[in-house]
């Protein structure tokens, strides 16, 4: 941990929540100085949860900040298999992340959450962040700062920082107006299953067995269901998520209660009906976890305002993402990061707690959001992915028509398939601490286009991967050639099915 750089007398901040998001601003803020206390419902005496991919483009903060990935129990991404859910051939060619360090800077890890939980809070702690368990947040005013407890007691802050999660309640008073949460179509089912019991049974064993770790995902498109799957804690464990793009076992029509908790309890018999057609030993395998957990994945649009008065929006409360892409952990170290840097040297008011904000604080508060939410509105709307079909070019230019109210940079060409080059260099070669210092110093974004990230996006395009006849199953194609090779063929089938959507 570096040593605090911290203007004199810095702010005292209240955080509300110890999340992800929470933690990673406070050893954020005390980097610079500030007085951190952190507002936690939870005793965290029986942490659980799944696992957590954080690309390079969170991975390079968190390693700026000293996080150990192997003290955290992570697994390097290599790879991305993509078989046919009840036949087991390639969908599409192996993508290959073995180069992604040489390309965005960072390695690809994957970690089980407790794991990396525990090891954000430690760092917190560590850096002099004071955690307070089982004091659950009622409501704050965002003008003073005072935060009240559900014990009635109150708190005043210089800055309160809103980190808990996509059910907060306060960003109705940033934003001034209700913006709920609203079904994303997808019903999702999730287990952990010890990877020793899968490499012991010679009917599931060669699904890993002398690979390189990494996502294994196998899928049947007619039916909408993808299971997503992928190692963590020193590859003991595999982390299973099956999406069914329809409503789940649990749900019969649209007006059925919404499953927002990650440990609502399904039998594997609800599992076994969703892996319906796929291959024996997928649900073999699937149904060797020890329980099994469903939750519907809602999204919510953008927020027009992430800050007012005392208070500031970060992580799920301010931006909750669906997990297309893999961002929604790494947007939220990337909203700390970024309050590091424009906070720094930001002193506390000087009439204490009690104080109006410095004009300082609301101003850097204000470039805060003017730097972030662009990005975080578009990278919301990029999550939440376009169903291949007859409608799907048009749907593809309704999003981007949706992402340009937001944001006017440079965007992967429309269409752009998750993992793919574009999507990979919108993503992981982000630096938000460079642009945000960047923005600091000019008052604007840094909309420098590289080679692969293009200056405006293609006009739309119906989605489309490239799937060779007959590929290998074990052929793996680096992803800095992936474009290049299936551009002919993908050009023609685009092409084809635009006239297809025109004469609709």
């Amino acid at each position: 941990m570096a040593s605090t750089e911290s203007p004199a007398g810095g702010l005292k901040v209240g955080i509300v929540g110890a999340g992800v998001a929470g933690l990673a601003a406070a050893i954020a803020l005390r980097r610079i100085g500030h007085e951190v206390e952190i507002f936690e419902r939870s005793e965290f005496k029986n942490e659980n949860g799944a696992a957590v991919s954080i690309p390079p483009n969170g991975g390079r903060i968190l390693k700026r900040w000293g996080f150990d990935p192997v003290a955290s129990g992570g697994i390097e991404n290599i790879q991305v298999r993509r078989p046919k859910g009840d036949s087991l051939e390639p969908m599409a060619p192996t993508l290959s992340f073995s180069n992604v360090e040489e390309l965005y800077g960072d390695k690809w890890f994957f970690y089980h959450r407790v794991d990396m939980h525990r090891h954000l809070r430690e760092m917190a702690e560590a850096a002099g962040a004071v955690i307070q368990l089982g004091k659950r947040v009622d409501d704050v005013d965002i003008d003073s700062g005072e935060i009240t407890l559900k014990d009635g007691t109150k708190v005043q802050k210089d800055l309160v920082i809103i980190a808990d999660g996509q059910h907060d309640r306060i960003n109705a008073k940033v934003t001034g107006v209700e913006i709920p949460m609203k079904r994303s179509g997808q019903t999702a089912y999730r287990c952990l299953i010890p990877m020793d019991d899968i490499l012991a049974d010679e009917e599931t064993s060669f699904f890993f067995k002398n690979q390189p770790p990494g996502f294994w995902a196998p899928a049947l498109p007619a039916k909408g269901v993808m299971a997503v799957t992928y190692p963590c804690r020193n590859n003991t464990i595999l982390n299973v998520l099956a999406v069914h793009r329809k409503l789940g076992q649990h749900a019969s029509s649209e007006e059925d209660i919404v499953i927002d908790d990650w440990n609502f309890p399904a039998t594997h018999e609800d599992l076994e009906r969703v892996l319906d057609g796929f291959h024996p030993a997928v649900k073999k395998m699937f149904l060797k976890s020890p329980e099994v957990k469903v939750y519907t994945q809602m999204k919510r649009d953008p927020l027009s305002k992430m800050t007012k008065g005392k208070v500031v929006l970060i992580g799920d409360a301010s931006h909750p993402m669906l997990l297309t892409h893999a961002q929604g952990v790494s947007s939220s170290i990337e909203d700390a990061a970024a309050l590091e840097v424009f906070l720094k040297d930001v002193p506390a008011s000087e009439g204490g707690v009690s104080a109006a904000p410095s004009e300082k604080l609301l101003q850097r508060l204000q470039e805060f959001e003017a730097f972030r939410l662009p990005r975080l509105s578009a990278t919301q709307i990029l999550t939440d992915p376009v169903v291949p079909g007859p409608q799907a070019a048009a749907n593809y230019a309704k999003q981007e028509a949706e992402i340009r109210k937001y944001y006017s940079g440079p965007l992967p060409p429309t269409g752009s398939m998750p993992h793919s080059p574009p999507i990979c260099q919108f993503f992981f070669a982000y630096d938000v601490r460079k642009d945000a210092l960047e923005f600091l110093e000019t008052g604007a974004p840094n909309y420098k286009p590289t080679e692969t990230q293009p200056e405006a996006s293609a006009p739309a395009k119906a989605p489309t991967e490239p799937t060779p006849e007959k590929p290998a199953p074990s052929s793996s194609t680096p992803i800095k050639d992936t474009a290049a090779a299936a551009a002919s063929s993908v050009q023609s089938k685009i092409a084809a099915l635009e006239k297809r959507v025109a004469g609709l």
